[in-house]
């Protein structure tokens, strides 16, 4: 679970009377996701610096993190390995809140950017979008309890929708093909008031194509104090 807090900047006044105040750089919020489901743990360099104590494996969050606002070179490499998996270039604008899914098969794998915009939770209704991640699935429906299009009739592979408001509830997730088939439910899903959630569809529905099979994870972007 990812929990997201900003804080509020604070400038320090310094001792010395005829020193300028500090400013602070403009910055903008990232998090990063694992989603590459046959990729090693990874390392993250944005430009030569590498940001990451803990490798990134699959399935888990670089957590979000400020990041001056500019176009940054983002570089991911196997952990404590030098050669380059994936190399890729994004534009980071002041006070915007972005996620970037690292998605597809190793051979081909790539970056998705998104900017992360969503309405104020309340006690009684979260917010939470789709990010369909699984490579080798096509279009998938999703239904929450008994209601067959709230992410909209399908979703390809790499969509990934805006939030939405859900009432609070333990809620029943089922994942179906373009054919109507049935291929993944999960019990249950606790739905908490004041959280803003991203629900990550992710893995191999072919267990010929690796190890990691079709699954969903609920990330927590966000909880409202």
């Amino acid at each position: 679970m990812v929990l997201f807090v900003i804080g509020v900047t604070t400038l320090l006044n310094s001792c010395l009377q005829d020193r300028d105040p500090v400013t602070p750089p403009d910055a903008a919020f990232l998090t990063i996701y694992h989603a590459s489901p046959d990729s090693p743990d990874l390392d993250i360099y944005a430009e030569s610096n590498r940001i990451n104590t803990n490798p990134l494996r699959y399935s888990t969050s670089f957590p979000y993190s400020q990041f001056f606002a500019a176009e940054r070179l983002l570089r991911f490499t196997p952990h404590n390995a030098a050669n380059t998996v994936l190399e890729t270039t994004h534009t980071l604008e002041k006070d915007k809140v972005y996620s970037i899914f690292l998605v597809n098969k190793m051979s081909e794998i790539q970056a998705l950017k998104v900017e992360d915009k969503w309405e104020e939770p309340t006690s009684e209704k979260a917010q939470i979008r789709l990010a369909q991640l699984s490579p080798d699935s096509g279009d998938l429906k999703i239904k929450i309890d008994e209601q067959a299009d709230f992410f909209g009739e399908s979703i390809p592979f790499k969509g990934i929708t805006d939030f939405k408001e859900i009432e609070k509830n333990k809620v029943k997730i089922t994942i179906m093909d373009n054919s109507g088939e049935e291929v993944l439910t999960i019990d249950n899903l606790d739905i908490r008031g004041n959280r803003v959630y991203t629900l990550i569809i992710r893995g191999f529905s072919d267990a010929q194509n690796g190890n990691n099979p079709l699954s969903a994870q609920l990330l927590t972007n966000y909880i409202k104090f």
